[in-house]
């Protein structure tokens, strides 16, 4: 009887060490999109080129940003259109430039098991540009499906950039 509860235990172990190294591995996976996608990004913002960004295989089709600005608690949603063409395009072709620095990377967790998900924590410095500099902090929280973004919540003083830039 002991010899079979010694097997079951050591069953159930492996079994539970696997599950959490798949998901360990598929946090991997996804931080190194993420990285790459930083990487597109501040290769856009870099160029003189002045063709349309286009970072869409990084992402799902129902992707959503969110952005907490003031009054608005839950976030303000955006489309993934809106994302890449109304929000990074457009700070381009207004003479913004974009740079997203050293950043943290760690993994995050399901909200409700508190165990590593495959999802990614990024704080991050970037640094915005046109008549002033300024460098600000982010926190991100960024998820995927099939290994690709499927929503990114963003919280960062972006008033607090604007006004310094036109000061």
């Amino acid at each position: 009887m002991n010899k079979l509860k010694n097997i079951l235990i050591l069953s159930a172990l492996i079994f539970l060490f696997s599950c959490s190294e798949n998901k360990i591995k598929r946090y991997e996976q996804n931080l190194e999109t993420l990285k790459l996608l930083v990487d597109d990004i501040n290769n856009y913002y870099e160029s003189s080129d002045s063709s349309a960004l286009d970072i869409s295989q990084y992402f799902t089709s129902d992707f959503t940003f969110y952005s907490f600005t003031a009054g608005s608690p839950k976030g303000v949603p955006v489309s993934l259109t809106e994302y890449q063409d109304g929000i990074l395009s457009q700070l381009k072709k207004n003479g913004f430039s974009l740079e997203i620095g050293h950043s943290i990377y760690l993994p995050g967790i399901d909200e409700n098991t508190y165990e590593i998900d495959g999802s990614v924590r990024v704080y991050s410095k970037a640094t915005v540009s046109r008549e002033n500099t300024v460098e600000l902090s982010a926190y991100r929280t960024v998820n995927f499906k099939n290994g690709k973004i499927s929503g990114i919540w963003e919280w960062a003083d972006y008033g607090g950039a604007i006004n310094q830039i036109y000061e």
